[in-house]
């Protein structure tokens, strides 16, 4: 009777049930490393279409999700938020979190978070080594993984067929993976550092400065950047001034002037009237003053500019 039990059998099937249950939570667990520090905030999502989203992420293993702070109304439907999948990223031109709208709560937590990732303690300076060493070692790891199942599937080739056997490596490869996060020798080394980032806008490169946070497989975190943000501001006859953050426009008649109050300077690129479009491509620094003369007759006119706003920047690698 004791021929009858085949612990090898047994032990084979508990190891196929272990490696599915734990290759099953780490999928669903894993999330993006740079989306996961935007998690809980609200930030401003930028498509390579000029659609544009805004909400309060929350990020997950197979994407992430925008909530709104209010109920969107659409064509024919109400929306509530904005759910995009990882295949989906590459689409994504840009993500922004305004530092200038952070609660004391939000403020606090972003400095814990580069306070952690500037200034490490031994623990976690260990666990990034760690994470480094076992993302370089992945492929080897995992080859190894495979000669180890297929050791084991001789004695045991009534249960570990072929197709387990490719699904063990699998999983196997998903677990060394997980405890890895896409090190790169490149990027590692400037982690915490000022750097220039080149950025596709408009079929044109354009280079942003800005402290190098995270980085991913798909993702590069920059923190503090003085991004300049495009801004059309409408001008009326009948409002004699009005702010726009920190640019102050006075109308008198046909004659608008622009006053620039902030730090960074802003770039006065057209004003369109009448459907007349008048390139100005002007730069005021901080104090500056620049007088438009709006040759229509029409009431009215559109101003545009680029505004240099401090902000976190995700972009794609």
């Amino acid at each position: 009777m004791p021929g009858i039990v085949d612990w090898s059998f047994i032990i084979t099937l508990v190891v196929i049930l272990a490696a599915t249950l734990v290759g099953s939570y780490l999928r669903s667990s894993r999330r993006d490393q740079v989306l996961k520090d935007f998690d809980g905030f609200n930030v401003t999502v930028e498509k390579k279409d000029n659609h544009i989203m805004w909400g309060e992420m929350h990020a997950y293993s197979t994407g992430f999700e925008l909530i709104y702070r209010s109920d969107v109304q659409d064509d024919h439907h109400l929306e509530t938020s904005y759910i995009l999948y990882r295949d989906e990223f590459q689409e994504i031109q840009a993500i922004y979190r305004y530092t200038r709208n952070l609660n004391d709560e939000l403020r606090r937590k972003r400095a814990r978070e580069m306070e952690r990732a500037f200034h490490p303690g031994i623990l976690r300076r260990f666990r990034r080594s760690f994470q480094n060493f076992m993302s370089t070692a992945t492929d080897s790891m995992g080859e190894v993984l495979g000669l180890v199942i297929g050791q084991t599937r001789r004695p045991a080739k009534t249960v570990i067929t072929e197709t387990s056997q490719t699904y063990l490596t699998g999983i196997g490869k998903d677990v060394i993976g997980y405890v890895g996060n896409n090190y790169d020798p490149l990027l590692e080394r400037y982690v915490g550092m000022r750097v220039v980032a080149e950025v596709v806008e408009d079929d044109s490169v354009h280079e942003h400065v800005g402290v190098l946070k995270e980085y991913s497989a798909d993702f590069i975190e920059l923190l503090d950047v003085y991004y300049p943000l495009p801004q059309k501001v409408d001008i009326k006859e009948s409002i004699a001034s009005q702010l726009i953050d920190t640019i102050e426009l006075q109308v008198d008649g046909h004659s608008v002037k622009i006053l620039n109050h902030g730090e960074q300077p802003v770039h006065v690129e057209r004003v369109v009237a009448a459907d007349v479009e008048r390139e100005l491509n002007a730069i005021l620094d901080c104090g500056e003053e620049l007088t438009l003369f709006i040759e229509s007759d029409e009431e009215g006119a559109e101003v545009y500019m680029r505004v240099a706003t401090r902000l976190d920047l995700i972009v794609p690698r």
